[in-house]
């Protein structure tokens, strides 16, 4: 097992290790909240949910976060026992079997690697936006492509220099956002307040949905999806200071907040403009936030597309740094080439792992735009994705938390954390894939299925690549974690 480390002077002599003690329990919540994103999940997110269930998208986020509670409380569990940039990959490894955590490593990484996909692809819909707003002629899907490597390029800048310099940019971003956000929100139920029967709580009514049950579930996609990221504090438990009892904390913390953040401001946006307008913005490939802030804000709607920017710019970061620490974990197990397990510079930044997530993003990204030619449509074809690859990620996660408990920490089992959540946790998850992924997503249209395929044909390939390597390298698979708990 790889020995615990403390201080710079330990980190000196084993260079394996990510340097420690970087991120504290403010970081390591405005790191989780930081790839959720308060603000983009409601300017990504609002009117495509809107458009799918009708206009009770308060309820679309709440339904999520009660999916993600007992998921969340797993994570805690595991956390305050076993913390490991690992996560759980490392817990299914020790607690079921090396191919399970490989696997789920596997996973992990694609899971992070596309919500780091999902980022320039949005940031192009925003883009244009801003290009429109400053008088500049707008060249269609010339314009989006060049967006892509403009987000890149910065991103990449601030990801190399570490991850102490990457959250503090990461907190800044998120503040920004989530004060325009609020101020917009606040400013259209002030309006709506000198409108005779302008608040109501419509929005909080289930009667309110246009397209029924399968509705419902195709827009708790992307509830899901809003969740999607919040453990990524987990894989920065070997950077962090205290992790056995911060990390569980900023898990906590993550949920609570942006629940309450959410359901809020959508109910004060959803009152905010006609459901009727916004199935037609989604339609157009357009967000339905930028009309709704040029109605109640007039020129002042750039302080939203500028904030939009900053919510991409966050989530790409904390997203490429998580992908990056999982793709160094497996490496430096031999279960990836052993290039992404080389550290750099006195901050130890996997540089080369980093090489590989930003490279994987605008290839992606710009095929995605070729062939689907619109922004909103690639970034909804990438995030439904996101949703297969961390349903399968929560519901290991919540297996781990029950399996660990039961063969490794027995003498710590607790029946609510340990029997109840998880077994809860992955009931939840499971029901919530098949119902709107293979349910919802498949009876969607070709585009919608083509994600289904895609998910499922990965999957598959990485069962056999596990299979293989089982076969072929059993040694590989055995012994400790990619990245042991401590």
């Amino acid at each position: 097992m790889l020995k615990k480390i403390a201080g710079d002077e330990e980190d000196v002599r084993d260079p394996t290790r990510l340097k420690t003690g970087q991120i504290g329990l403010f970081g390591l919540t405005a790191l989780a909240i930081g790839v959720v994103s308060p603000a983009l999940g409601l300017f990504a997110l609002w009117g495509p949910m809107e458009a799918a269930a009708g206009p009770i998208s308060p309820l679309v986020f709440a339904g999520a976060a009660l999916l993600a509670l007992p998921t969340a409380i797993s994570y805690a569990a595991l956390n305050r026992e076993a913390p490991s940039a690992g996560a759980a990959s490392t817990w299914l490894w020790r607690a079921v079997s090396g191919p399970a955590g490989y696997l789920v490593g596997l996973m992990m990484m694609t899971y992070f690697m596309l919500v780091v996909c999902t980022m320039p692809v949005l940031f192009s819909v925003f883009f244009r936006d801003l290009m429109e707003f400053l008088g500049v002629p707008d060249f269609g899907l010339v314009t989006l492509i060049l967006a892509v490597p403009i987000v890149t390029l910065p991103v990449m800048w601030l990801a190399y220099r570490g991850a102490e310099v990457s959250t503090r940019a990461a907190v800044t971003l998120m503040s920004i956002e989530s004060a325009v956000v609020i101020a917009l929100s606040l400013t259209i139920v002030y309006v709506r307040a000198g409108v005779p029967g302008g608040l109501q709580i419509a929005p909080l009514n289930p009667l309110s949905a246009t397209h029924g049950f399968i509705g419902y579930w195709t827009a708790m996609l992307l509830g899901i999806l809003a969740y999607a990221g919040f453990d990524v504090v987990s894989t920065a438990a070997e950077e962090a200071n205290a992790p056995r009892e911060q990390v569980p904390k900023a898990i906590m913390l993550t949920i609570a907040g942006v629940t309450v953040f959410w359901v809020l401001n959508t109910w004060a946006f959803t009152l905010g403009m006609p459901y009727e307008k916004v199935v037609e913005y989604s339609a157009q490939g357009l967000s339905a936030v930028t009309p709704l802030a040029l109605e109640y804000w007039g020129r002042g709607r750039i302080f939203v597309i500028l904030s939009a920017f900053t919510g991409i710019f966050a989530v790409y970061i904390t997203a490429a740094l998580g992908t990056s620490r999982i793709m160094f974990a497996l490496a430096r197990h031999g279960l990836l080439p052993g290039a992404f397990a080389v550290l750099e510079g006195p901050r130890r930044v996997p540089t080369r792992a980093l090489h590989a997530v930003f490279g994987v993003a605008v290839i992606a990204d710009v095929t995605m735009l070729l062939v689907l030619r619109n922004g909103l449509a690639a970034f909804t074809w990438s995030s439904n994705s996101v949703v297969f690859f961390a349903c399968v990620t929560f519901a290991a996660v919540n297996i781990a938390n029950l399996v660990y408990f039961r063969r490794i920490a027995r003498h710590r089992f607790k029946l609510l954390t340990n029997g109840v959540a998880p077994v809860l946790g992955a009931a939840l998850t499971l029901y919530a894939l098949y119902e709107s992924f293979f349910v919802a997503l498949w009876n969607g249209g070709a585009a919608s299925r083509s994600v289904v395929v895609f998910c499922v044909a990965l999957f598959l390939l990485f069962v056999l690549n596990v299979a293989l390597v089982a076969i072929k390298s059993p040694r590989r698979l055995q012994g400790e974690a990619p990245i042991e708990a401590d």
